[in-house]
């Protein structure tokens, strides 16, 4: 069995988004910490925030190939 850790998820959510989202990466993460803000659901946030600080880590890689 394969354990998988809480940082290892935000990653495969972060790359998930960027493959999913490609341009609109940032705008669809942006768009869920609002949508969860609006709900009141702190978690929720900070979930999708650990997820945008992974995202931007990656983008000096996905820019720097164009």
């Amino acid at each position: 069995m394969v354990t998988v850790t809480r940082t290892q998820e935000f990653w495969a959510l972060a790359l998930w988004v960027e493959r999913t989202h490609g341009e609109g990466a940032a705008a669809f993460i942006a768009g869920r910490i609002a949508h969860f803000e609006a709900e009141g659901a702190p978690q929720a946030v900070e979930l999708w925030r650990q997820v945008e600080r992974r995202f931007e880590n990656l983008r000096p890689i996905w820019l720097s190939a164009e």
